[in-house]
């Protein structure tokens, strides 16, 4: 098996199954339903997806990268496909901004606020999780990894 065909398929793998893992880590994040029914005290389910989740997500990342890299795209393509990642990065991080600041006031505040939920949890926990593992997270990240190898590619054409 070729390189190429063999890196397709880990990237294929790899970045659908950190898509899972994401997808459950959000959903197993507990929804703060008011003070009339108190927090949960049952820990962070989320945590069973959130552990194999990242290194597989490094690995969909580093191919994300490797495949980018791979792509035969001319000239214009290398151009049109930055200017629509650049755009994906920035409609993701206005989307992960506005859901933090959605959650964290839904929440009562930080973990530093005293009048918060979460006061005193550490940062990533059951209500939290979906701030670090979701879908703006998820995409910008990969779209990340292919801006690099679009700019490095290009800068080595150049020399």
């Amino acid at each position: 098996m070729s390189t190429k065909k063999r890196d397709v398929i880990v990237f294929g793998i790899s970045s659908s199954l950190s898509a899972l893992l994401f997808f459950l880590a959000y959903l197993f994040t507990l929804k703060y339903r008011g003070t009339s029914h108190g927090i949960s005290g049952n820990g962070n389910l989320g945590l069973m997806f959130i552990f194999p989740a990242i290194p597989i997500y490094i690995v969909a990342l580093i191919y994300t990268y490797r495949t980018s890299r791979q792509l035969p795209l001319g000239p214009g393509m290398t151009k049109l496909s930055l200017i629509g990642l650049t755009l994906l990065i920035v409609a993701c991080t206005y989307g992960e901004y506005a859901m933090i600041n959605r959650l964290l006031h839904h929440l009562g505040g930080g973990t530093n606020d005293p009048n918060s939920v979460i006061y005193r949890y550490s940062f990533l926990n059951q209500y939290t999780n979906k701030l670090f593992f979701n879908a703006y997270t998820f995409m910008t990240g990969l779209s990340f990894a292919s801006v690099i190898a679009f700019v490095l590619r290009k800068g080595q054409k150049i020399r």
